[in-house]
């Protein structure tokens, strides 16, 4: 029974992705604060959310048209290039193509 416990624990541990010694900060989940996601920064600068890590966190600030401020978006990704109006435009577009721009990306923060 040890050993199938053990056995158990270790198999966890490997299909987890990180350990708490990986990560270096966690974002939770907070209205107040606008992150609509926990995701956590690890160690070695990349960052996760849910089961999958991204190479970069993106700052994104930007105005709507019409609106009356600014609105920033900060985003999981693997993708520098992404723009605040590629974001925008994967919210608020029903065009297919706008929407795939964000494949492979998540928001976690937006204020």
């Amino acid at each position: 029974m040890k050993k199938i416990l053990t056995v158990f624990v270790l198999c966890s541990l490997l299909f987890t992705g990180c350990t708490k010694n990986d990560i270096a900060k966690t974002h939770k989940q907070s209205e107040k604060d606008g992150v609509i996601r926990t995701y956590y920064e690890l160690k070695d600068g990349s960052w996760k959310c849910d089961d999958s890590t991204y190479q970069y966190r993106l700052e994104l600030n930007g105005r709507m048209p019409n609106a009356a401020v600014e609105s920033k978006y900060v985003v999981l990704t693997d993708n520098k290039n992404l723009s605040f109006e590629d974001v925008s435009k994967s919210l608020f577009s029903s065009l297919l193509e706008d929407h795939e721009i964000m494949e492979g990306s998540v928001i976690v923060e937006m204020n």
